[in-house]
């Protein structure tokens, strides 16, 4: 018998997929094709990366990955997870479950040194701890105390963006934050690992600079099974599952210091709940087992929690009264939400809305109104045939909610930070059949943020996609979105290509190395007029790019041919522009170096080729004493607020 085995048929039971279950199984081989071989013998480290979506499903991956670690023989599996107690227990439950061939040890097992050490030369263990300075300390200390160098060691990392990461990295003194601290001791003690990180939002990963030892070294992408509903649903171009609201009603939710907030409750937040109703009724009337769920998440202060919770107290009576009165407003307040879903749900507009409401008025009696934040012990259980979540941080990261039909979110930073608010994307997860009940209840600014991050989100992964190897792993931004917190980048670290912005290199190479690529940027220019532009495919920018030849010696680092032309492809996509301009100048006397946003253009070239489209302009250099001639290109991408951010 064998691990993976195991982990697979009950995968096999959970999903119910067999073509699913046989796709993890393949990510997680290709993970194992990439790591450190645990049986080789010598010193050899490696960290990777497995980029899954949120509410995907990463644990299977997860899960699959240890068990053909185990298999192909590491010793020690050690998983980090979260420091919020339910989803440790959430972790620490499915990893007992998934191996059953493992001594699985927890956090509660971590004092007792001699017991653990007793149980690490044992037999292959799966560790599961938090990412909690001192439960780290505690391990560290234990297998320095055993000795136990010579183990090999599958370390997996989840959600590693979050806690990780040094976030004293933004002083550059050499300091470590007190956790990575503890993860780096970790690392270094076992002479043969693999540390795998598993994340949905690598920004803060990719943007560590090339040979900083957290960012990742492979990167493998783990796919959703076809019931999953993301980005694309809720913000592609022709979804129609998100609502907009008043970024005003806001306020009336999160009153702060009030001595008496209002208890009259937003028409956006009482057209959320309506749909929610009406959506979970008709689920509960087709299957009697059916509880669903209603998330608001606003604000992090825990007034204004409590706030909400007594409004929707008061949504509850007032629903109830409403219906059995049979009053007028709130009838025809259902039905607008009864039509409304009715036009995404097919089956939902052949239902009687009469009888929805009937069964409206016998259940809401049972409207659960839960607050789960850090004064709350309540869980996400739904347990009732409404559920009605109410919180801040505790319902962001890692959190499902099962049978998530509306969603009412207003978390409105001045400055979002992109993965941040891709982990508050609650609502995703595999609900394809219910999809056309899904609602998402946003102000218009934050519609216009998550459209940003979707967008965002394809354009890295399908840059992953094309390009395995780590070289360029630039993240594509819109609307002043920044893609993670400061403080756990390097400063100076971070690239920008604007939109509107011009680049070059601060000088090119003009001896005997360049003749051929001169030569073959000639070849591709032929039937390019001189000082005159013209319309080429994107592609064969990127790869006119390629041949030009920086002088790296003056590089600001601004200029990086391979970043230019992966963000050059990256826009193309995004904004569905196959082509570009190029413009030619054969003979040019420049001589001097240049900044690198500085422009190496004069006599109004650049007033001649539109704005519409990204363009190339290469000036060719003359031909002097000692002197090749070589072209220097200049990148200049349409007008914007949109920007590409890269690791320096």
């Amino acid at each position: 018998m064998n691990h993976i085995d195991q982990v697979i048929e009950l995968l096999k039971k959970q999903i119910g997929n067999e073509e699913e279950v046989k796709d993890i199984r393949n990510t997680a081989k290709e993970v194992a094709e990439k790591w450190v071989n645990p049986l080789s013998g010598g010193k050899e480290d490696i960290n990777g990366l497995i980029y899954g979506l949120v509410q995907s499903g990463k644990t299977g991956v997860l899960s699959a990955t240890g068990a053909i670690g185990a298999d192909e023989g590491y010793k020690t599996i050690i998983i980090l997870t979260s420091d919020i107690d339910p989803l440790y227990q959430q972790t620490l439950g499915r990893i007992q479950e998934s191996f059953p061939g493992m001594d699985v040890i927890g956090k509660k097992d971590f004092k007792d040194s001699e017991a653990f050490l007793r149980r690490i030369k044992g037999s292959t263990c799966a560790i599961v701890t938090t990412k909690n300075v001192r439960m780290l300390t505690d391990i560290n200390e234990n297998f320095r105390l055993g000795r136990l160098k010579g183990l090999s060691c599958l370390i997996i990392d989840d959600e590693a963006d979050q806690a990780s990461l040094n976030t004293r990295e933004r002083l550059a003194d050499g300091t470590r934050s007190a956790i990575n601290e503890q993860i780096s001791q970790l690392r270094n003690f076992f002479e043969k690992n693999t540390y795998l990180q598993v994340t949905a939002t690598p920004q803060a990963l990719f943007l560590q600079t090339p040979t900083h030892d957290f960012r990742p070294k492979f990167t493998v992408l783990s796919h959703p099974g076809s019931d999953y509903v993301g980005g694309n649903d809720f913000f592609g171009d022709d979804t129609n599952l998100v609502r907009e609201f008043d970024i005003n009603d806001i306020a009336v939710l999160a009153p702060g210091p009030q001595p008496a907030p209002t208890l009259q409750i937003p028409k956006s937040l009482e057209r959320a709940l309506d749909s929610f109703m009406i959506g979970a009724t008709y689920k509960r009337k087709k299957e009697a087992d059916q509880n669903c769920a209603f998330l608001c998440h606003v604000s992090l202060r825990r007034d204004d929690h409590k706030h909400i919770v007594n409004l929707l107290r008061q949504y509850k009576m007032d629903l109830s009264d409403g219906v059995k009165n049979n009053h007028r407003a709130t009838i025809e307040r259902l039905r607008e939400a009864y039509e409304d879903l009715s036009s995404t749900h097919s089956d939902l507009k052949n239902s009687n809305f009469e009888d929805l409401v009937k069964a409206i008025g016998f259940f809401s009696p049972g409207i659960s109104v839960k607050l789960v934040n850090g004064d709350s012990d309540e869980d996400v259980a739904v347990k009732s045939p409404y559920n009605l979540f109410v919180g801040g941080n505790k319902l962001g990261r890692g959190v499902t909610i099962k049978n998530l039909l509306v969603s009412y979110y207003g978390r409105h930073p001045q400055k979002p930070q992109a993965d941040t608010v891709l982990q508050h994307a609650r609502m995703y997860g595999y609900r394809r059949k219910d999809i056309g009940l899904l609602r998402l209840f946003l102000p218009p600014v934050l519609h216009v943020v998550f459209r940003a991050i979707n967008n965002m989100e394809n354009g890295l992964r399908d840059l992953i996609a094309r390009h395995p190897t780590e070289e360029f792993r630039g993240v594509y931004l819109e609307n002043n979105l920044n893609p993670t917190r400061r403080n756990v980048l390097a400063p100076g670290a971070i690239g920008i290509y604007s939109g509107g912005g011009i680049y070059n290199p601060a000088q090119v190479v003009r001896d005997d190395s360049v003749k051929s690529a001169t030569e073959k940027i000639n070849d591709i220019l032929k039937n390019v007029s001189n000082k005159q532009f013209s319309e080429i495919p994107v592609e064969m920018l990127k790869e006119i790019i390629a041949l030009t030849m920086p002088d790296q010696r003056v590089s600001e680092k601004i200029w990086d041919p391979v970043a230019v032309g992966e963000s050059l492809v990256k826009f193309s996509i995004l904004h569905n522009q196959e082509n570009g301009y190029v413009y030619v100048d054969r003979d040019r006397g420049i001589k001097e170096n240049r900044r690198e946003t500085q422009g190496i253009l004069d006599g109004g070239e650049a007033g001649k080729v539109p704005g519409d489209k990204i363009t190339l302009f290469l000036l060719r250099t003359q031909t002097g004493e000692g002197q090749e001639a070589s072209w220097w290109p200049q990148i200049r991408f349409p007008s914007g607020r949109y920007a590409f951010a890269f690791a320096v």
